[in-house]
């Protein structure tokens, strides 16, 4: 008797420890990844200038792209309800011009691809998607062996790709594409000349998911968001040339601003900016004091848009109080945006393109400080 219990008991646990393993075995993994390859050609814009006309009407472009993808699999994760299951992830480019005068760039970057509406099991849906990273393989600007490139004058620029697809679902895995988009090379001014080269290139391609897993449309409404304020202080450093074939030169940022953080999205608020530019009195001649040559401050309205939670997309349109067109300050105001990272609750870290009327000033690589208390949880 005792024997046939003891059988009995072991059965059991078997049957428990196999029901276990089952339960361990279909639990769904926290990410989902995927892989993604398109290509593309599409039209390439001239500056106005007589070379550029020449290089342009002599080339012809296309490219090739590749993606790796992750994304979340909880259905109840904050981001994943307010971007309905987005992708991140690290992308490869490369490209022809068909001309040696501007090279064969390549591109290594970081992507985000965000559904227009949560996808379930419909065919057809839409995407957008933002790219930004580091190009290389250019043939800069070279006043005896390259004049006629006139676009960019340095080996390696970063790489801005901006995106709307289209997309057809042909199984849970299985997904064909095509969108349009436009692209940006530019060096933020560290080697001139820095025209940039802009493309509005069409794109077709196959997007495959290595887990063919459906996720459901969240349930629940999500939490009510807690505005609260921050504070933000910023310091960036960069290098700009002035003139092609001339020493680069350091600039400094150092910025203050208040935001009002009213959504999981959102950000905005307004500060202050002072800006440093070496060796000005060798390109300003007035009577003004080193100091002035040297330092430009401005208003500035900032906007501030959350990705995830430790990834950010910067925005600023600023008003010069004093500045000096001799350091690159052409106009009386300023655009910045980029991507910036959360190290940890209170620092980050990024880089930002600051330009005036769209004509790049200086990549600022930054080092930020927020003073804030978010009361609001995140799953």
């Amino acid at each position: 008797m005792r024997l046939f219990i003891l059988v009995i008991l072991l059965g059991l646990g078997q049957i428990a420890f196999s029901q276990d393993s089952i339960k361990i075995a279909v639990t769904p993994p926290k990410y989902s990844h995927s892989l993604s390859f398109s290509v593309e050609n599409g039209i390439m814009l001239g500056n106005g200038t007589e070379f550029s006309d020449q290089i342009v009407n002599s080339s012809y472009y296309n490219g090739i792209d590749f993606r790796y993808g992750w994304s979340k699999n909880d259905p109840e994760d904050t981001y994943n309800r307010v971007y309905r299951y987005p992708t991140i992830g690290i992308g490869y480019y490369s490209s022809t011009f068909h001309n040696a005068n501007i090279g064969k760039p390549n591109a290594l970057y970081f992507f985000f691809v965000m559904p227009v509406r949560f996808e379930g099991t419909k065919r057809w849906t839409g995407s957008y998607t933002g790219a930004f990273g580091l190009s290389y393989n250019f043939n800069p600007y070279n006043e005896v062996n390259n004049p006629t490139n006139v676009f960019i004058g340095s080996y390696r620029n970063c790489y801005l790709n901006l995106g709307f697809a289209l997309n057809y679902h042909m199984s849970s895995r299985l997904t064909a594409f095509g969108s349009v988009g436009y692209k940006h090379f530019s060096n933020g001014s560290f080697k001139q000349p820095n025209y940039g080269i802009n493309l509005f290139p069409l794109s077709v391609g196959l997007h495959y998911k290595l887990s063919g897993k459906t996720l459901p449309v969240p349930e629940t409404a999500m939490p009510a968001y807690i505005s609260h304020d921050q504070f933000n202080f910023m310091v960036a450093v960069g290098s700009k040339n002035y003139v092609a074939g001339d020493p680069n030169y350091l600039k400094i940022t150092f910025g203050l601003n208040y935001l009002r953080a009213f959504s999981y999205k959102y950000k905005m608020g307004i500060g202050m900016d002072l800006f440093y530019s070496a060796s000005s009195d060798l390109r300003n001649h007035s009577l003004q004091s080193d100091f002035s040559r040297s330092v430009s401050y401005a208003l500035v309205g900032s906007w501030e848009w959350s990705i995830t939670k430790v990834i950010y997309v910067p925005i600023g349109l600023g008003y010069y109080l004093h500045h000096n067109i001799e350091n690159g300050e052409e106009e009386n105001y300023y655009e910045r945006v980029g991507l910036r990272f959360r190290l940890a609750d209170h620092y980050n870290v990024g880089v930002t393109i600051k330009a005036h009327g769209g004509s790049a000033d200086y990549f600022e690589w930054t080092f930020a400080y927020t003073f804030h208390k978010d009361p609001n949880k995140y799953r």
